[in-house]
């Protein structure tokens, strides 16, 4: 999967519409390329690899794991939606990491003054293929999925540059049970935020502002398409292009 770098005249909306896998970013036709892929990818590595014999259910499932993208993991409403066992919706999540068709971040829990879930999330590895599954055609700027999209798309930028350069750093988010959350946490070190809108407001820090009360994070950032960067209440107010370039400088970890 190509990562920002990699690309050359980045587009943000075709990536945050039809992922950023080689063949299909740079296809004159992505949707047709992204059909290809996932009927074969279903095929050979989720029916042979992980031995699911029956792709009906995992297909229904998939569905709902991708309506699902990037929230909280909840094994029943999963299950309803899917309509198989909750336990089978637990080995279908274990299949989806064991295939590399998604990730599983686990919660940072380490807060005291506000006590954190222990719920994980679960992110699709690709937005084009999350969006095949859901049969989006379009993406509108001021959508909900525009948004976890671009959330999407950060979550992969970090986790690939821990990744390329062996950083020995876990990735998780956190939530407290009263629903402060920031995106996501590198080791006990840096914290992010990831917000879509285009001007940054004081409510848009209310995570962040929680979560430094704790005194454990070191530096924290908040990630958007506000094109003015600024520093504020020692939060690094970042637009995404701005970050992902101190991201693969080695700046941020």
């Amino acid at each position: 999967m190509l990562v920002y770098p990699e690309i050359p005249d980045f587009n943000l909306a075709r990536y945050l519409l039809f992922g950023g896998l080689p063949p299909i970013y740079s296809s004159e036709a992505p949707e047709i390329e992204l059909d290809a892929y996932v009927s074969v990818y279903l095929e050979q590595e989720v029916k042979l690899e992980a031995h699911v014999r029956n792709l009906s259910p995992f297909s229904r499932f998939l569905k709902s794991a991708a309506m699902n993208n990037g929230e909280l993991i909840n094994y029943a409403n999963v299950a309803n939606d899917s309509g198989v066992p909750a336990t089978t919706v637990r080995e279908y999540y274990g299949i989806l990491e064991d295939t590399l068709l998604g990730i599983v971040l686990e919660p940072w829990v380490e807060s005291k003054k506000r006590k954190a879930i222990q719920t994980s999330k679960c992110y699709f590895f690709d937005p084009g293929v999350c969006h095949y599954i859901l049969g989006t055609r379009h993406l509108d700027r001021n959508s909900n999925l525009w948004g976890k999209a671009f959330e999407q798309f950060i979550c992969m930028e970090i986790r690939a540059y821990l990744s390329y350069f062996q950083k020995r750093k876990t990735l998780r988010f956190w939530r407290s049970i009263n629903k402060q959350e920031v995106d996501f946490i590198i080791g006990d070190e840096v914290a992010i935020e990831v917000k879509s809108a285009k001007k940054i407001l004081s409510k848009h820090l209310l995570g962040i502002r929680a979560l430094k009360e704790e005194k454990i994070i070191r530096k924290f950032y908040l990630v958007s398409e506000d094109r003015i960067d600024r520093k504020h209440e020692d939060v690094s107010i970042l637009h995404w292009t701005s970050f992902l370039a101190k991201l693969w400088g080695g700046e941020i970890i």
